[in-house]
């Protein structure tokens, strides 16, 4: 446990309040959980990161980095590692405009063209994707009308791009007087 002595109240205390009480609070929830001392960090920061890597047709490297034990040397109180396990990913998206054309772009390593299904309305794009561990979902609002039906898609080295052709905000109809 953090040992909790009090200091004197100084400047920052009523200027600040219990903001950083709370942070401080946060702070040592997060060291608990991760299984971890909090006196080995009471003189001295820390740094915990990682580094992720995937080569086509490799599997994916993840190196850690800093001075506090990785995830597979700590051990929580039942003595098993920590382990992260993702459901569903959000894909990186851009979305890009032309005069005539809306362009969606998604990075999804690690599927194929065939674990993709795409539905398309007139102001927004559902993407899916699923092949073994790794699945994406994302309902993309688009920032102007398209086609639904214009749309093409292609998928290589883990980028999927899709193009529609805008749609005209304004239906112009012609309106016959009697």
């Amino acid at each position: 446990m953090v040992d909790r002595r009090r200091r004197r109240k100084s400047f920052f205390d009523d200027f600040f309040g219990s903001g950083f009480e709370d942070f401080e609070n946060m702070i040592e929830e997060m060291v608990e959980k991760f299984g971890l001392d909090s006196n080995e960090f009471s003189r001295h920061p820390f740094v915990y990161g990682f580094s992720f890597s995937q080569k086509p047709g490799e599997e994916p490297e993840i190196r850690e980095f800093g001075n506090i034990p990785s995830t597979n040397s700590r051990k929580n109180k039942e003595g098993t590692g920590h382990q992260v396990k993702i459901d569903e990913r959000k894909p990186l998206i851009d979305v890009l405009e032309t005069e005539n054309e809306i362009h969606v772009i998604a990075e999804m390593p690690g599927i194929e063209k065939e674990d993709i299904k795409l539905n398309a309305t007139e102001s927004m794009v559902q993407l899916k994707a699923s092949r073994g561990d790794r699945k994406y979902s994302e309902n993309i609002e688009l920032p102007g009308k398209i086609d639904p039906d214009s749309g093409k898609a292609t998928y290589k080295n883990g980028v999927l791009e899709i193009i529609f052709k805008r749609v005209s905000d304004e239906h112009t109809r012609s309106i016959d007087i009697d």
